[in-house]
C-alpha cells in the first residue's frame, strides 16, 4: 500500500513564517525599508492581489543581486535557523511518514531556496516558489507562479502521478492550503488533529 504525505512548510512544519525571518536574517534593517516600499503599493494589491504584493517586496530587495549570493545566503539561514524554527510535534509526523516508507514532500509558498538544503537530509523533494535568475542574476521576480492556493495542487498534480497511491495525507495551516487539503484521503489543518498510520 502505496502513501503520499504533502506537508505545507510555514506555520505547519515550522512554529513561524520563515519568509518574513528569512529577509530579516538576510538583510537585516534594509528588509524593512524594503517591506515598507511594497507595503505602500498596498493600493494596488486591491487590484492585483498577494502575487503582486510578493513580487513587490521580492523585487524591491533582489533585482540585480546575484543568484548565488542569495542561495548562499538561504543556505547560512537553513543551517543555522530552521532547525530551532521546527515544531517537535510536525517533525515527529513528519519523520514517521519516512520512517514507514511514504514518500514526502514539502509544498510551501515560500522560496525554496532555504527549505531545499533542510529537505534533502530527509531525501524529501520541494515544491515550491523559487526567484527568476537571468545570466546568473535576479530579476526580482518569481519563476513561474507563487505555489500558494490552487497553485499547490496544480503543482503537485504536475510532478508527481497520484494514481500510484493508495492514501494521500495532506498537512496545512492557512488558506493557502486548502485545495491541497481538498485533494487528500487525510486532511490535516493547523494539527486538529494527529492521524493514526
Amino acid at each position: 500500500m502505496r502513501s503520499l504525505a504533502l506537508f505545507d512548510f510555514d506555520g505547519t512544519l515550522t512554529t513561524r513564517d520563515t519568509f518574513l525571518d528569512f529577509h530579516r536574517f538576510y538583510w537585516g534593517k534594509r528588509y524593512f525599508f524594503a517591506l515598507a516600499s511594497a507595503a505602500g503599493k498596498g493600493v494596488l494589491s486591491m487590484k492585483f492581489g498577494r502575487d503582486f504584493m510578493k513580487e513587490a517586496f521580492l523585487t524591491s530587495l533582489w533585482k540585480g543581486v546575484p543568484h548565488k549570493e542569495y542561495l548562499d545566503g538561504a543556505l547560512r539561514y537553513s543551517e543555522s535557523r530552521v532547525e530551532e524554527l521546527l515544531m517537535p510535534l510536525a517533525l515527529s509526523v513528519f519523520n514517521r511518514h519516512i520512517e514507514r516508507g511514504h514518500d514526502v514532500y514539502v509544498v510551501t509558498a515560500s522560496l525554496k531556496g532555504w527549505i531545499e538544503p533542510w529537505a534533502s537530509k530527509y531525501e524529501v523533494p520541494v515544491i515550491g516558489s523559487e526567484l527568476e535568475a537571468v545570466d546568473g542574476i535576479l530579476t526580482g521576480r518569481l519563476s513561474g507562479a507563487n505555489c500558494w492556493g490552487p497553485e499547490k495542487p496544480r503543482r503537485v498534480v504536475e510532478m508527481i502521478d497520484l494514481k500510484g497511491y493508495d492514501k494521500i495525507y495532506a498537512y496545512g495551516n492557512s488558506a493557502g492550503d486548502r485545495e491541497m487539503l481538498l485533494m487528500a484521503d487525510v486532511k490535516v489543518y493547523n494539527w486538529d488533529h494527529v492521524p493514526e498510520f
